[in-house]
């Protein structure tokens, strides 16, 4: 830790400074340690609280950075025992308690201030440098002290220096005496108020409420001890409209001719408390508010969600829960970095919350996930409408950092008491729901159905199974022959992924593939594939079949690893293959998550003789312009349009058919399975295909025996 902003220099006090730090964590204590050991005199650590009251019983200190959660004793029991034995030292608690109520009581308690872990060092500086004017200050009124309690007028000067606001009320309730410090809290000179009554610095809205307390009467115990009160400051910003105080007063009396008491007044000090309040504020909201976006987070919004329950039931009203999770959100992290992610978030919120009504709730619960609260609604409807507005709201594009980004997001929605009457039930529903839009395309919203669950279960199943099947090397590579047209010879094998389920048996990539996506799991698939993929092409190099490429197919978090060029080479080097060995086909909607960054990284494979294919070509994009931007050198048409040649299929395919010629690229047919989708191939052009007409995908030991022959 270093410290950014040294202190300023301090006036030599009347002795050497001293401070402790206790805390548990030995980074912190020692961290801390150094970075205020140059502005005291004395630096004492303690990592527990038998350690601490150790040094407290035998030590005088001025400044005390206390950890509340330690091993063997409570941070607050030590910050009493302070306040109990040593009043003047100032206590700092430095904490990691996310509680807000952790915070509230040491401030309440007497702390002078709380910092939450982690912290960073400029904000430890700052503090420490407060509390060290805060400590000349004390130094300073002691001296007043010792040289003004010998006269009058050393006592009124001593109640002018005071920071709290001193003064007296006559038997009406107008002021007679007021010190200095009211100018400088609330902004009047003593003379404007002096004969005027006390609520003239009292809001209207509080005066009720203060007028036994400032216009006190009682006397004793029963007189006001630290009330909390507002007092009108005479001119400032809405902001700053009021300074919260804490008022202690009493009644003045005198012996009356009759022998009784003859009331003249009240005596009332009232000290700022204005920067605990807003301490206090401070942590309060972070506690129930997400920092980046400002919107509620996870803990006010399930309070909300609660009441609004409890509202519904009595009121026998609907309402709604969103769960939304904006689409591909990870691409802008990783490809532009966490500064536009985060920029991004914001006006996302802010977007999202144009469109909602007042009383609505919209809440950020973690990354790109927000829950939505609509707490009245008078059918589906309505929440289905709210649902398309958000959609139509984001369809504009974001202008972040100089980036046009395009966002879109999957909405699920769980209905009260439809699809449940619990906070957990409706908060899980909106969830399912959310994952069935992401199933059905993203981009769209879709309501709970009661079949979800099973589906959910199925799919976490499913998932479960992928990541056993990755520890246990479940996953196999078959091999499909691609054909030369022209001559019939096998010119490429395509590496397809297959899962050999212990219970299901051989279990094909539409199975799995989009869960994997979703989960992450597709990129340590892909890697696998690679791996065995390359092992394979090693064996038959090894045999003499060079001449045969072996294409592996590259997924979208696979391309996006800043360093994939150099993991793809060093594997190529690990298994002994010239890099031209493996060729890579890429979809369309992969590049598209990324097209800058994939083109730079597809240009470095290509001049290591690496050939790039573009799959599936004709479903996604299909743009001539980013055509043109990429080093590919083969078009693989989709099998979709292959089996529809007998309808429109086939002006798509001669379409295409000619553009690749134009590009002086090579064109390959998925899917083919008759010979009559051949025949019309080989009139427009195509170069290779590959579909069951010739061969299913085959194991490696299926497919070594088609390719021996062409040894001859």
């Amino acid at each position: 830790m270093t410290n950014p902003h040294p202190l300023p220099d301090q006036p030599i006090p009347d002795r050497v400074l001293r401070a402790l730090i206790v805390d548990d964590e030995p980074r912190y204590l020692n961290s801390t340690r150094l970075l205020i050991a140059q502005h005291f005199g004395s630096v004492d650590t303690a990592a527990t609280g038998r350690e601490a009251y150790r040094l407290l019983e035998h030590n005088a200190y001025d400044i005390v950075l206390l950890d509340l959660m330690l091993p063997d004793a409570s941070g607050h029991d030590i910050m009493r025992a302070i306040r109990a034995r040593r009043p003047d030292t100032l206590v700092i608690v430095v904490s990691g308690d996310a509680a807000i109520e952790a915070a509230i009581e040491a401030l309440r308690a007497g702390a002078y201030d709380f910092l939450r872990k982690p912290y960073e060092a400029e904000e430890l500086t700052k503090t420490l440098r407060n509390a060290l004017r805060q400590l000349e200050l004390h130094r300073d009124n002691r001296h007043f002290q010792q040289r003004l309690q010998q006269s009058e007028h050393w006592h009124r000067l001593l109640v002018n220096l005071s920071p709290d606001i001193i003064y007296t009320l006559d038997a009406a309730g107008r002021f007679t005496y007021l010190n200095e410090s009211v100018e400088g809290l609330l902004g009047y000179c003593r003379d404007e108020l002096l004969g005027q009554p006390w609520t003239a610095i009292v809001p209207e809205e509080d005066v009720e409420g203060a007028r036994h307390r400032m216009d006190e009467r009682r006397t004793g115990e029963r007189a006001t001890r630290n009330a909390e009160l507002r007092f009108r400051r005479k001119s400032a910003g809405p902001e700053a409209a009021h300074a919260a105080v804490e008022l202690s007063a009493l009644g003045l009396y005198r012996d009356g001719p009759d022998g009784g008491a003859e009331f003249l007044g009240s005596y009332g000090v009232a000290r700022d408390v204005s920067a605990r309040k807003e301490a206090e504020a401070t942590v309060r909201f972070q506690a129930y508010h997400d920092l980046l976006t400002g919107l509620p987070n996870r803990a006010l919004f399930r309070e909300r969600l609660s009441q609004a329950l409890i509202q519904a039931r009595r009121d026998g009203r609907m309402l709604a829960v969103m769960f939304l999770d904006l689409d591909r959100f990870k691409v802008v992290n990783d490809t532009l970095g966490h500064l536009v992610g985060d920029k991004l978030l914001q006006a996302v919120s802010q977007r999202v919350g144009r469109c909602l009504r007042e009383g609505d709730t919209l809440a950020r619960i973690g990354g790109d996930e927000f829950l939505l609260l609509l707490p009245s609604i008078r059918s589906r409807e309505s929440a289905a409408l709210i649902a398309r507005k958000i959609l139509a709201a984001l369809d504009a594009p974001f202008h972040i950092e100089g980036h046009e980004l395009f966002v879109t997001t999957s909405i699920g929605i769980a209905v009260h008491p439809d699809d449940g009457d619990a906070l957990e039930t409706l908060i899980k529903h909106a969830d399912l729901a959310m994952y069935h839009a992401k199933d059905h395309g993203r981009d769209g919203y879709r309501f709970f159905l009661p079949d979800l669950n099973a589906l959910m279960d199925g799919r976490l199943r499913l998932e479960n199974d992928l990541r056993r099947a990755l520890q246990r090397g479940e996953f196999e590579v078959y091999y499909q022959p691609q054909v030369s047209i022209a001559d019939r010879r096998i010119v490429g094998m395509e590496a397809l992924v297959r899962w050999h389920h212990p219970d299901k048996g051989m279990v094909l990539p539409a199975d799995f593939i989009a869960l994997a996506e979703d989960t992450g799991l597709i990129a340590p698939i892909g890697e696998s594939v690679m791996q065995l993929a390359c092992r394979q092409a090693s064996l038959w190099q090894g045999m003499g079949l060079s001449s045969v490429s072996l294409a592996v197919n590259l997924s979208a978090r696979q391309l996006e690893q800043p360093r994939f060029v150099e993991q793809f080479t060093a594997t190529l080097q690990a298994n002994r293959l010239p890099e031209g060995a493996i060729a890579i086909e890429i979809t369309e909607s992969t590049l598209m998550r990324d097209l800058d960054g994939a083109v730079a990284k597809l240009k470095r494979l290509c001049d290591l003789g690496v050939e790039i294919s573009i799959d599936d070509f004709g479903t996604g994009y299909s743009s001539l312009s980013y055509l043109k931007k990429l080093p590919i050198h083969t078009i693989k048409i989709d099998r979709s349009f292959v089996h529809d040649l007998d309808s429109d299929g086939s002006t798509i395919v001669a379409g295409i058919a000619a553009m690749t010629k134009g590009l002086k690229l090579n064109l390959v047919a998925e899917g083919v399975e008759t010979r009559a989708q051949l025949d019309y191939l080989a009139s427009v052009g195509c170069d290779a295909y590959q579909g069951f007409l010739f061969s299913q995908p085959l194991s490696a030991a299926q497919a070594t025996p088609l390719l021996q022959p062409q040894l001859h």
